[in-house]
Formats: C-alpha cells, sequence, structure tokens
C-alpha cells in the first residue's frame, strides 16, 4: 500500500488536472503522468512520465525519473545521464540519472520533485 501522503499528494495533482495514476510495483510506489509536457529540444512534445518512490517516501526521497524508451534529443542524440533504457511496468523507458541533492521530508513533496524533473529535463536538452 502506497503511503498515504503520497496518496493525497496524487489527489491534489488529480484535482489540478494532472492524468496521474498511482500502482505499485518492483516493491515502489509508482507514480504515472501521462502526456508530461517536455521542453524544447526533444523529438517529442509530450511523454509519460514515471517516478518510482521508496516505501518509505517522504523519508526515503526520489531518485531518478523515467520518460518513454523513444524520448530522445531533437537531433537524435541520447539525453545527457539518460543512456538506459529499462522494463518497468510492461513497458520500455528511458532512466534519467539525475538525483536530488536535498530532500526535507517536511517540506518537500510530489510537486517539489516534479520541478525538479522540469528543471533537469530542460537542462538535458
Amino acid at each position: 500500500m502506497p503511503p498515504a501522503r503520497l496518496v493525497d499528494e496524487v489527489k491534489g495533482l488529480l484535482d489540478e488536472g494532472w492524468a496521474a495514476e498511482l500502482t505499485e510495483a518492483e516493491g515502489m510506489a509508482c507514480v504515472l503522468l501521462r502526456s508530461y509536457p517536455l521542453p524544447r529540444g526533444y523529438n517529442k512534445a509530450s511523454t509519460d512520465l514515471l517516478l518510482m518512490l521508496p516505501p518509505s517516501y517522504p523519508n526515503g526521497k526520489p531518485d531518478m525519473f523515467w520518460v518513454e524508451g523513444d524520448v530522445l534529443l531533437a537531433d537524435g542524440a541520447v539525453p545527457k545521464s539518460a543512456d538506459p533504457v529499462e522494463t518497468h511496468l510492461g513497458r520500455q523507458w528511458r532512466r534519467f540519472s539525475w538525483h536530488l541533492s536535498t530532500w526535507n521530508p517536511a517540506n518537500d513533496d510530489l510537486r517539489t520533485y516534479i520541478e525538479f524533473v522540469n528543471c533537469r529535463l530542460a537542462k538535458g536538452v
């Protein structure tokens, strides 16, 4: 069962109009955000975004994120620190191996992590 706080945070995203799903797989709480907008410089305008969160979330901080396996830069290159393509939830995902330097479970939440993802996607171009 996903942590109650995470359930509430995903409900908040749904209330804001996000197409979000919360499941469990591989011992992790998985948040899937559909049609997640990508910044300019990628070969697609949007992708599904997968966040895999530890069972101890929010005390255990998020680490890495995944986009659809066919996401590349507009010139066909692989984004920085996103070489591996892995299988999760029965699909191919490109793993962005970017890690938070700070995380405070009292202040940070899923929205904080989404902001980090946005920043990192922009820097990957």
